[in-house]
């Protein structure tokens, strides 16, 4: 009676409800009971298990597990299991004491697997003997009739038979399958295996004349030779054909005595008595198949036949033998077939083999006469020649008599197409033209030079001068040919790139002419020259300005960004940029690449002076510019609420209006260079100043240093009530005798 099993369900339920039973007075230790093999089964405190479970016990509490030292598994008990010992202790006693320990979580039985390695073949009677049809042989050991050996897992098995006298061992079976005689394999599962035997039948295989080669299952073999092959066993039997016997006659093939192919399958019968088959050989006609020239290929039998070709055939035998009328050699030589060296003319001979020429053999030779064969060719490849008058594009082939005159001719120049290729004659390559046929191969090659056209254009259309090196001629260069191009721009236009087959801004550039090129030139309007250092009336733009007024500075590159300051007092650098003149760092207003907004310092006498410009990242530059006592510029005329006169809105007779300029020269009580000018007290213009509208002098009411700016005046003046004019009126200052720039001004 088997042990009954409780599954890890049911253990886990003990578990948990001895857990809860206990918790209240002891502490529980969780333990796992294993074994390595998942369908080995143990015994827990009596109890079977199977594969694995865990238990909730108190600690200190004593178990016993227990396992059987060899135990069989799966329903044809072919697997079993050798206990090793305990893990982790690795005690070898199959029955152990444990303490239920927190430290020692699990408990595993190691196991050994073997499995069957099972034979059947002849199931043997309990005495001897056993006449079983042959041994076994497993890993060199013998075994009898049907057995089983237990093999531990991942063992290496080899396996062979020897059979028994009067049996053959034909192989292995398994699953259905077939396995070669000497069979190797890894045990990790039972396994049944089937060695095959038959009953041995003596074959004895023949030939006529004996002492010729056959093969016996694809082995060669000398006949007569006796064989042992089991019943109901297929075998290959073959002959060799033609052969040379012991004394140097050649054999052919003519028959097997059970009427199979020269190449057949055999088929042993389940008889006890011998069984005989003999191969019938005849004697062999040697035939040659010869060319003159040697070496063309004929048709034997349909198939091609470089000649000599030379074979053996039976008595009986009837072969074709075909002639093309028209060949070329290997070396692309045209033949032409005469006749057969027996004086037959047809190309087609019919050979029959027959027993008289055994000793004597059989020769036969195809003769041809020789033709002229050329080859026209032409680099480049394509272009269309003339042969004789008739049209040839190359490549083409002409054949000829030996003797005759070709003529030969080629057109002086060939244009693709497009227009983009030029091909131009250079000569024959071997002839002048003209040439006698000779018989065999030749090529005969017309020569061209190849050209590319290279066209050029402008975007936009511009009438610059194009130069080229190598010349630029007819448009056409030759390949490979490195064309060096320039441009030079008209005047007021610049270059700027190349396009379509050429790119980049450098100019001159290089293109290869490797095939039909166009090139065009991108143009661009010419920058303006450099603009030159100037220094001005800031107001005016007049080439002379006065002490402690704005004056501008013209030119290029004169900083790196645009900066401006209202700050007071005003900088003395600004966007990297300084400016100095007789020794004074002057006040800046205004900086950018092209124009700088200063104050001339106000201590400067009448006279020509240079204005050092400093920048961080360039050189110093220097500009000539003179100064006058009185230079008036004015810059606008505002009205007291800050609008200016425009056409929707023009001054009027009688209305005031603020001038605000620079220049009017020093005031009555100086102030400082590059400090903002306070709203009280005013600051007058030392020197006489009067206003001009229309050629009439006008007294103003006030002229005085502009509240909170540097180097500008503000005058107030009211427009006379009785002004007459037109739209617009023109207006100017007078100070010290020099007048200013005229302002436009709306009126109405």
């Amino acid at each position: 009676m088997r042990p009954r099993i409780v599954i890890c369900q049911a253990v886990w339920l003990f578990t948990a409800v001895s857990a809860a039973r206990l918790a209240a007075q002891d502490s529980v230790v969780m333990t796992t009971i294993s074994a390595t093999a998942a369908d080995a089964v143990f015994q827990v405190d009596g109890q079977w298990i199977k594969g694995a479970a865990t238990f909730g016990w108190p600690a200190g509490s004593k178990h016993t597990l227990s396992i059987a030292t060899l135990q069989y598994a799966g329903q044809e008990l072919k697997t079993r299991y050798l206990f090793e010992g305990w893990l982790p202790w690795a005690n070898v006693s199959p029955q152990i004491t444990i303490t239920a320990d927190a430290g020692i979580p699990s408990y595993s039985a190691s196991l050994m697997a073997q499995y069957a390695v099972s034979v059947r073949y002849f199931p043997c009677p309990p005495n001897p003997p056993c006449n079983a049809p042959g041994t076994i042989w497993i890993n060199q050991l013998a075994y009898v009739g049907d057995t089983d050996i237990w093999m531990d897992s991942g063992t290496s098995v080899t396996i062979s038979a020897e059979p028994n006298p009067s049996y053959v061992f034909i192989g292995w079976s398994q699953d259905g399958g077939t396995l070669p005689p000497l069979y190797q394999f890894v045990a990790n599962a039972p396994v049944t295996i089937y060695p095959v035997f038959a009953v041995a039948r003596q074959i004895q295989v023949t030939s006529s004349p004996p002492g010729l080669q056959l093969l016996a299952d694809r082995e060669p073999v000398v006949a007569p030779i006796t064989l042992e092959w089991g019943w109901n066993t297929a075998h290959q039997l073959s002959a060799v054909s033609p052969q040379r016997d012991p004394h140097g006659l050649m054999w052919m093939f003519q028959s097997w005595s059970d009427g199979g192919a020269m190449n057949h399958t055999y088929q042993v019968q389940p008889l006890s008595g011998p069984d005989s088959v003999q191969a019938q050989f005849a004697r062999a006609v040697a035939v040659s198949l010869t060319s003159q020239p040697a070496g063309l290929t004929l048709t034997l039998d349909g198939a091609d036949a470089v000649t000599p070709k030379n074979f053996y055939a039976a008595p009986g035998e009837v072969h074709s033998v075909t002639a093309p009328p028209h060949l070329l050699d290997a070396s692309g030589a045209p033949w032409i077939f005469q006749s057969w060296s027996d004086g037959t003319v047809a190309s087609t001979e019919i050979v029959t083999i027959a027993a008289s020429q055994v000793d004597s053999g059989i020769g036969l030779t195809a003769v041809y006469a020789p033709r002229s064969r050329i080859h026209i060719a032409s680099i480049p490849s394509g272009l269309t020649v003339t042969v004789d008058g008739t049209a040839c594009a190359t490549p083409c082939d002409i054949e000829r008599n030996v003797g005759q005159v070709v003529q030969l001719s080629a057109p002086v120049s060939v244009m693709d197409p497009t227009g983009g290729t030029r091909n131009d004659f250079l000569g024959w390559d071997g002839t002048n033209g003209t040439l006698t046929t000779a018989a065999g191969f030749r090529t005969v090659t017309a020569r061209y030079s190849t050209s590319y056209r290279l066209t050029l254009s402008t975007r936009p259309a511009d009438p610059g001068t194009w130069q080229a090196s190598p010349a630029y001629t007819d448009g056409f260069f030759l390949a490979g040919t490195a064309v060096t191009l320039t441009y030079v721009p008209s005047a007021g236009a610049r270059f700027q790139n190349w396009e379509l087959d050429l790119s980049g801004p450098l100019n001159p550039a290089t293109i290869a002419m490797n095939a039909p090129h166009a090139v065009r030139a991108v143009i661009a309007p010419a920058p303006p020259a450099p603009r030159p250092l100037q220094v001005t009336n800031a107001a005016s733009q007049a080439a002379i300005v006065a002490p402690g007024s704005i004056a501008s500075v013209f030119g290029s590159n004169l900083a790196d960004r645009t900066s401006s300051s209202n700050a007071n007092p005003l900088p003395q650098s600004m966007g990297g940029v300084s400016l100095l003149c007789s020794g004074r760092i002057l006040p800046l207003l205004y900086v950018s690449p092209e124009q700088i907004n200063f104050q001339v310092a106000s201590d400067l006498d009448p006279g020509n002076y240079q204005l050092e410009i400093h920048r961080a990242s360039g050189p110093v530059r220097t500009v000539g510019f003179t100064i006058a006592r009185d230079a008036p510029g004015l810059f606008a005329a505002m009205r007291a609420d800050g609008s200016a006169p425009t056409e929707h809105a023009p001054a009027h007779a009688g209305e005031r209006l603020l001038l605000y300029g620079t220049g009017f020269g020093p005031y009555v009580d100086p102030l400082p260079d590059g400090f903002l000018a306070p709203n009280a007290p005013p600051d007058t213009p030392a020197d006489s100043l009067q206003v001009v509208a229309e050629g009439r002098n006008m007294a103003p009411d006030f002229a005085n240093a502009a509240p909170t700016l540097a180097g500008v005046v503000v005058v107030q003046v009211q427009l006379p009530d009785d002004l007459q004019a037109g739209d617009p009126i023109h207006l100017q200052v007078v100070v010290g005798g020099v007048e200013s720039n005229t302002l436009l001004i709306p009126f109405r």
